[in-house]
Order: structure tokens, then C-alpha cells, then sequence
């Protein structure tokens, strides 16, 4: 199980006799399993998701709309489905299996040995793919800097940062695509993705019964609460931070040789400070929007 707390309190199994209707105008029940849920329950539960308007009637902050923060799946990042008019021949491919809890960035991966290619955690890599098997759901064209954010049910709390990778990235359809309007404007979105009071509005506009999942027609409705410019910048100043230890962590080849950094202990060292920044991050938006901080005991 991940120490990081989940983003949304799940309620206890209904009593005999329990009706949707009793919930109130507005809610809307589902069923769900514990694989769905990432081990989140052991067993088939109940969901509560609520109309996104009423997750943030407790924040006093102005609401802005997604798209003035990033542009949302551009059109001019799009694959051309004749795939003959890319000006490559092979790729890197992200998929949703590619992205982690507690890791806010994607990349490439270093060259592991065997035995570190066993590590829990560290990254082993994207895969690379000719552009003429990637297959029909193969969808954006990534850029540095870019955002995706997973419209898997089970994954809508591993928002991403791109990393450069030296060769052309390509993600599947299963993620969308935030193209930030500035490195500021990445920085704070990126951290208030991975808050519950965004985790909470992506969670209740998820639908469907196979696998829930948050169309991409949805993902443009999305508020985001407004940050004094102040305030804004010192948290992207905190994400920073906080990517460089994650980078550290889960990336350790991009930056010293892999075996030197896990002998001397450097890697323990890194987990420790990114956890610590990831805690202070989620602080200072609880501060800022003025929400009670969720207790992690």
C-alpha cells in the first residue's frame, strides 16, 4: 500500500433497506470493486460521487476554468492518423502503466542493471515503439513541460510532468493533455491536480460501468481555485524542489551513476526529502484556499 493518503474518504457498506434516493438531490451512486480501486477496498463497496459544483462550495477563492491555465488536448498535437507523415521512424510510447504513485514526473528512465531493475520504484523505462506498430489509441505528441493527467478511474491522482527525453514521446488517449500557458501556470496546476480538492471534482465527473473513466469532453469543466500571484509563485518554487528530489528518486541515472547512488545511501535520502516537500506542498494549497489540512496520521 502507498503511504500517501487517498484523496476521497470512502463511506462504510449500506444498511438493509438503503436507498440512492436518501443521499439527497444531486448524488450519484455507483458500484465499484476492490480492482478497480487499486487495492483500495477489499471488497465491492458502494461509491458516493456528488455534483462537482458542491465539492467547492466551502472554498471563499474565485474559480477559474481550466483552459486558463493550460490548453487541454490541442489539436495541433494531435498524431495524424496516416502515421507515414511523422518525420520519425521509432518512439517513446506513455501509457498509464508508466506513471506511479508518489511520482509527479515522466520520463525516458536510465539504463538499469539487472539487479537495480528489480528496485521497487525506481523508473525502468518508456517503451519504444516503431511509429508504424503504435497502435490505434497512440494519440499526443509531448513536448517538455507538458501535463498529463489520466482519465482512469484508478488513476486520476497521478497527474505528470513531461520530462525531455531524447527521442520523439508519444502517450495514449488514455491521458489527457495539458499544455501549460507558463512554466508557473504548470508548476501550481500540476500541484492542484494532485490535491483532493481537484481529486474530488475529477472523481465525481468519472462515468461508466466497465471502466470509469472521465470522458475527454469532461476534462475542460474542471475549476481550479485562483492563487494570490504571491502565493502562486512560492508553491511552483516548492514543486521545484520537490520535482528535483522526485527526479533524484526515481530517476537516478539522469544525474549520477546509478550504482554509486544507491551504495552510498543517497537514495533513501531523497525519498525522505521529496515526502517531506510533497506533504509541505499539499500544506500550502490547504493554506491558500483555506481548507482544513487532512490529518496523514
Amino acid at each position: 500500500m502507498s503511504d500517501q493518503p487517498p484523496l476521497f474518504e470512502l463511506p462504510e457498506p449500506p444498511a438493509p433497506g438503503w436507498r440512492p434516493s436518501d443521499l439527497g438531490d444531486g448524488t450519484q451512486v455507483h458500484w465499484t470493486s476492490s480492482a478497480e480501486m487499486g487495492s483500495r477496498l477489499d471488497a465491492t463497496y458502494y461509491v458516493i460521487t456528488r455534483r462537482p459544483e458542491r465539492l467547492l462550495d466551502t472554498l471563499t477563492c474565485p474559480l477559474s476554468p481550466l483552459e486558463e491555465w493550460a490548453a487541454v488536448n490541442p489539436a495541433e498535437r494531435r498524431l495524424p492518423v496516416e502515421r507515414g507523415y511523422l518525420l520519425y521512424d521509432h518512439c517513446l510510447y506513455a501509457q498509464i502503466r508508466d506513471v506511479r504513485d508518489g511520482c509527479w514526473l515522466l520520463g525516458p528512465g536510465p539504463a538499469l542493471s539487472p539487479v537495480l531493475s528489480r528496485v521497487e520504484g525506481l523508473s525502468k523505462g518508456l517503451a519504444v515503439k516503431e511509429v508504424r506498430d503504435l497502435p490505434a489509441r497512440a494519440t499526443f505528441q509531448l513536448q517538455p513541460g507538458d501535463l498529463l493527467l489520466p482519465r482512469v478511474y484508478s488513476s486520476l491522482h497521478k497527474a505528470v510532468l513531461v520530462l525531455e527525453t531524447e527521442m520523439p514521446l508519444v502517450a495514449s488517449s488514455a491521458f489527457a493533455l495539458l499544455q501549460p500557458r507558463s512554466r508557473l501556470h504548470g508548476l501550481a496546476l500540476l500541484a492542484l491536480l494532485h490535491h483532493r480538492v481537484l481529486g474530488e471534482q475529477l472523481w465525481a465527473l468519472a462515468s461508466g460501468t466497465t471502466v470509469r473513466a472521465v470522458s475527454a469532453g469532461k476534462v475542460h469543466t474542471l475549476q481550479i481555485p485562483q492563487i494570490a500571484p504571491g502565493l502562486q509563485s512560492a508553491l511552483a518554487a516548492r514543486v521545484e524542489e520537490l520535482l528535483h528530489a522526485q527526479a533524484m528518486v526515481y530517476f537516478p541515472g539522469l544525474r549520477v551513476p546509478v550504482m554509486e547512488y544507491w551504495q552510498d545511501g543517497t537514495l533513501s535520502q531523497w525519498r525522505r526529502r521529496a515526502q517531506t516537500l510533497a506533504q509541505e506542498v499539499q500544506k500550502m494549497i490547504d493554506q491558500a484556499l483555506g481548507v482544513e489540512a487532512r490529518s496523514t496520521s
